[in-house]
């Protein structure tokens, strides 16, 4: 998925909602199709000047991208949930591209300051990054150039072949500058203010102490009293009084586009389909500008302590909030979300959104307080093996809750919506899940890891839980006559036993290979090189595995239940559910005829991708919502 711009509006200039790193990888990855634009490094005095003057305000908005210099807009973007932002100052920016530029041998114009600056600061750059290459430096004089005097100028940049063009002129004629050169010049522009003079040593900067507790200014004005008194106290206290006002209007308008997400184990991770679903959803909806915050569990990884990686508190723009709960597989998820629940009654959310039949138990609590309520029921979890009488009996009330009490219900299946309406005589909304055509990877770590050259395994991938049917799997593949191996990937998410049993069935077959739990580079390649990928399952909701196999156009064979044939339609082969015989004879024809397996390889991912769009996923789950952006229009 590729990354797309996030921006907070403030006083009606667009700043964008980053931080230093983020927004470094976003020029590196995104340099060519920058190229010719601007990007603004806005402040207070800046946003202040556009909010004063339209004819300034369309220069701020019209770039690429208007970065946060000044700590007081990351407040207010912070103030207004944008988790995750932070502030880019252009004398930070600067020698941040300067570092990467040794390994892509980016090329650097300078425009701007003084004839003397600049000759400080190229003694400087070659001292401090002598790898780095100047494109070219030119000191413009303080009055307007002519219009031919520019267009020599221009003509000299192109011909000197930039990527970046630094401009220091100060703001604001430095924007109404790269504003005039939009697309006229092969580089992007980058308006760095007082940056040369600070990489050249002429003026000294505000200590790092005074950045962080917005008093940048003030050092300034120290420097510079007489010059600045009137515009910093004009400014920041104007500044001050219209955001105070803004930032009302804004918690009035935007007091349903603040999300809390309950349900899942954790995020990031690929634990479990619902985990994934959590992930996707939350970063796209982020991306459309709304806040989400979402409720980890605490405690291992289901699938192994090795895979316990730290978090931070923001992932992707979202907001993780860890909570407490007790490591039995029977009491986990019911306290996590019963404590999840009584947190978010207090975090101002338009709507509470949570995920699988367990978690809904507790989704009575927000509607006693009259909080929007949605729930995802991600497949009929009581139907599930691993489950005693107990754990089965509270996932049947969680989904009577759900159908009961919830707004709106989306389900991932047409066979699921069915099971609603007879059972509750209860309306739901089909929403299914999304998928991206990756990126397929030739085999390296297959390679050295397990013996694997590529078209030579047959792969399962999913959680060791009994009903994904990986026994009946094993069970087939030995009553093979085949040179392929067959690999088991996943975790075993609780199911030890049942996990234990499958590790000893295959403990004396050297053709079975068992990975354990994979993510990364590895996933990547497993999916990208088996000869078939099977899907045995029992119960689905709706299988994330099966649309990541098939977007990477892998010849599938699943089982014939219903929420696996609404997914592959007739891009893949189905065989009776939990008829291993079945399975055998399905496999035994595929490995018989690759031209037939090719077939299925070549029409898999174009299917799968253009079939379930993630845009639109989240399109119609904002309609659920009920937020202003096409409320009540379900599908």
């Amino acid at each position: 998925m590729k990354k797309r711009l996030r921006y907070c509006k403030i006083l009606n200039t667009n700043i964008n909602v980053t931080d230093m790193q983020e927004t470094v990888e976003y020029l590196a990855g995104n340099l060519e199709e920058l190229r010719g634009n601007y990007i603004c490094v806005s402040n207070v005095h800046t946003t202040m000047t556009s909010f004063r003057d339209p004819d300034y305000n369309t220069v701020q908005n019209s770039g690429a991208m208007a970065l946060p210099d000044g700590k007081p807009l990351v407040i207010v973007c912070r103030m207004r949930n944008f988790y995750g932002a932070g502030r880019v100052p252009g004398p930070d920016l600067m020698p941040r591209i300067f570092e990467i530029s040794r390994e892509k041998g980016y090329r650097h114009y300078f425009y701007g300051g003084s004839k003397e600056t600049l000759g400080r600061l190229r003694t400087e750059i070659m001292n401090r990054y002598p790898w780095l290459k100047i494109a070219g430096m030119y000191s413009p004089p303080y009055r307007q150039l002519t219009k031919e005097e520019d267009e020599e100028v221009t003509d000299r940049i192109n011909k000197s072949h930039p990527d970046f063009i630094w401009v220091a002129l100060g703001a604001p004629k430095q924007e109404i500058w790269m504003r005039e050169h939009q697309f006229r010049v092969n580089g992007v522009m980058l308006g760095v203010g007082a940056a040369f003079d600070f990489c050249a040593g002429t003026v000294k900067r505000a200590p790092a102490w005074m950045q962080e507790s917005c008093l940048e200014w003030l050092y300034r004005l120290m420097q510079d009293p007489k010059r600045l008194f009137s515009r910093y106290f004009k400014t920041n206290a104007s500044f001050l009084l219209h955001v105070l006002l803004e930032n009302k209007r804004y918690r009035k308008e935007n007091r349903f586009r603040k999300v809390a997400m309950i349900g899942h184990k954790r995020i990031p991770s690929r634990e479990g389909g619902v985990e994934m679903v959590v992930d996707e959803l939350s970063t796209r909806l982020t991306e459309r500008g709304y806040h989400v915050e979402a409720y980890n569990r605490s405690g291992y990884h289901v699938s192994g302590k090795e895979f316990d990686e730290k978090r931070g508190k923001v992932y992707n723009g979202v907001r993780l909030i860890t909570i407490p709960t007790f490591k039995s597989s029977s009491l986990n998820a019911i306290v996590y979300s019963f404590l999840a629940t009584l947190r978010a009654l207090f975090g101002g959310y338009g709507v509470f959104h949570y995920h699988a039949e367990g978690p809904c138990v507790m989704l009575g609590i927000p509607k006693l307080f009259r909080k929007r309520v949605v729930a995802t029921i991600h497949g009929l979890d009581w139907q599930r093996a691993k489950w005693g009488n107990l754990a089965t009996r509270v996932l049947k009330f969680g989904e009577s809750q759900a159908a009961k009490r919830a707004d709106e219900i989306i389900v991932l299946s047409k066979n699921v919506q069915e099971y609603f309406e007879e059972t509750y005589h209860r309306k739901t909304v089909y929403i299914p899940n999304g998928i991206d055509r990756p990126e397929n990877r030739p085999c390296k770590i297959l390679t050295e890891k397990y013996g694997l050259k590529g078209d030579d395994y047959i792969l399962f991938l999913a959680r060791l839980v009994p009903e994904k049917g990986v026994h009946y799997l094993i069970e087939a593949y030995k009553g093979l006559k085949t040179d392929k191996k067959l690999v088991i990937a996943g975790g075993n998410s609780h199911a030890v036993e049942y996990r234990n049993q499958i590790y000893n069935s295959v403990r004396a077959d050297d053709n079975i290979i068992m990975t354990g739990f994979v993510q990364g580079r590895e996933l990547e390649e497993l999916y990208s090189n088996a000869h078939i990928f099977v899907l045995p399952s029992d119960v689905e909701g709706m299988a994330l595995c099966l649309l990541e196999a098939m977007s990477y156009g892998n010849c599938c064979v699943v089982s014939d239940i219903p929420e696996n044939r609404e997914v592959v339609g007739d891009k893949a082969v189905c065989f009776r559910k939990s008829d291993a015989d079945d399975l055998r004879h399905k496999l035994e024809v595929l490995l018989a005829s690759p031209e037939r397996v090719r077939e299925y390889k070549e029409a898999s991912a174009s299917y799968i991708c253009g079939k379930y769009n993630w845009d639109d996923i989240v399109d119609q789950t904002i309609r659920v919502y009920g937020c202003e952006e096409g409320k009540g229009n379900h599908v």
